[in-house]
């Protein structure tokens, strides 16, 4: 059996491996420089490489994030676009919303139910919303093994059992299935 030594026969990577989202390693660098309560000037370059990083053509690197430009301008850049997307979409779910109350004043009736079956659906509504339930009825060990004891006692001693001809249906248990004659 071949035992690898770690320190000739494993590649060590070039870099060192972060399970880090990018936005919790530019809030921890922003934490860090917040610390230093300094100004920081902005260059070109760092507008540039933050912009790189946050299109995702350039990964961030720990260079990068030691730069403190690129750091409060990449911070800027997340926020915003954290920001743009929420307002997004609000503003969608509220135009769209606007729309099928206008469609549901509409002439035509089948343009007025449908808008009135997607209002129902919104989330906040849940008029329209199909639920499921499950109802699971728990028997104790014992009696779940006298009834395991008595089917197998049954398959051992011979005994013939029929399939039922029906199908079974909903709310229906194995027993009660057995229990009726097949027909």
């Amino acid at each position: 059996m071949y035992t690898p030594v770690v320190d000739t026969d494993i590649e060590f990577s070039d870099y060192q491996p972060t399970f880090e989202t990018l936005q919790a390693r530019v809030d921890i660098a922003f934490a860090a420089l917040a610390e230093l309560e300094t100004n920081v000037f902005v260059s070109d370059d760092d507008m540039t490489t933050a912009r790189s990083v946050f299109m995702g053509t350039q990964n961030a690197t720990d260079l990068d994030l030691s730069s403190p430009g690129t750091v409060v301008h990449l911070k800027a850049i997340l926020s915003e676009y954290d920001t743009k997307v929420v307002e997004s979409a609000v503003q969608l779910r509220t135009y769209i919303t606007n729309k099928l109350l206008l469609e549901s004043a509409h002439s035509d009736p089948r343009i007025r139910i449908k808008a009135l079956e997607l209002l129902g659906k919104i989330s906040d509504v849940g008029l329209f919303t199909e639920k499921a339930e499950i109802t699971l009825r728990h028997r104790p060990t014992e009696e779940l093994e006298q009834m395991l004891r008595e089917r197998l006692s049954k398959v051992i001693e011979g005994e013939h059992m029929t399939m039922p001809s029906s199908p079974i249906r909903r709310n229906e248990t194995i027993d009660d299935v057995f229990a009726t004659p097949a027909q």
